[in-house]
């Protein structure tokens, strides 16, 4: 059984998923709003909602604490990421953003949100554990529905590798900042 986040851990992970949450459901809505397809718009629109749903829900948990002030700002964890952020929304093309959003930003928060709730005990957590319980399903609901739409819509070869092109693009700008999100829970 783990023994669950300090305040500071919590107040950081917090910051650290509402700031990447606020800002691909930012994305992501841009995204839903420039698509050509409406199949692509209502994926990108549900993803987008749900990610401001959690968004809302992780505001709640931010620490009121004067003495946690300094850990509770949102914001990007590397002063890179932001800018890789930005240059993925500028990827062209509503498959390719498809693709991108769900081979590649979505899992990210995902996978980060398993490591936090892995180090996270009920007895102490228990708020975060929620929030983090709900989140995860939506994540993997709307992975699961926006995969089945990419599996329709990639059709040859020319639009797989579009597709793939953009994802390694956009793979390789977050990693080059440091991730989306930090990868381990900070002391």
């Amino acid at each position: 059984m783990p023994q669950g986040l300090t305040a500071v851990q919590t107040a950081r992970v917090v910051a650290e998923l509402h700031w990447a949450t606020t800002r691909l459901f930012e994305v992501l809505g841009l995204w839903a709003a420039e698509a050509d397809r409406p199949d692509i718009a209502v994926s990108m629109a549900t993803s987008s909602r749900h990610l401001g749903w959690h968004t809302s829900d992780l505001a709640e948990l931010l620490p009121d604490s004067v003495l946690l002030e300094g850990e509770a700002q949102t914001g990007p964890h590397t002063d890179g990421v932001a800018a890789a952020v930005e240059a993925i929304r500028a990827i062209p093309g509503s498959i390719e953003r498809l693709a991108v959003a769900h081979r590649v930003l979505l899992p990210r928060v995902g996978a980060r949100c398993v490591g936090i709730e892995r180090a996270a005990a009920n007895h102490s957590d228990a708020g975060l554990a929620r929030v983090l319980a709900f989140l995860l399903a939506d994540l993997r609901r709307d992975r699961d529905d926006g995969e089945a739409l990419l599996a329709r819509l990639l059709v040859n070869v020319e639009v797989v590798e579009k597709a793939n092109s953009r994802v390694l693009e956009a793979e390789s700008r977050l990693v080059a900042a440091g991730g989306l999100l930090p990868t381990t829970i900070a002391d």
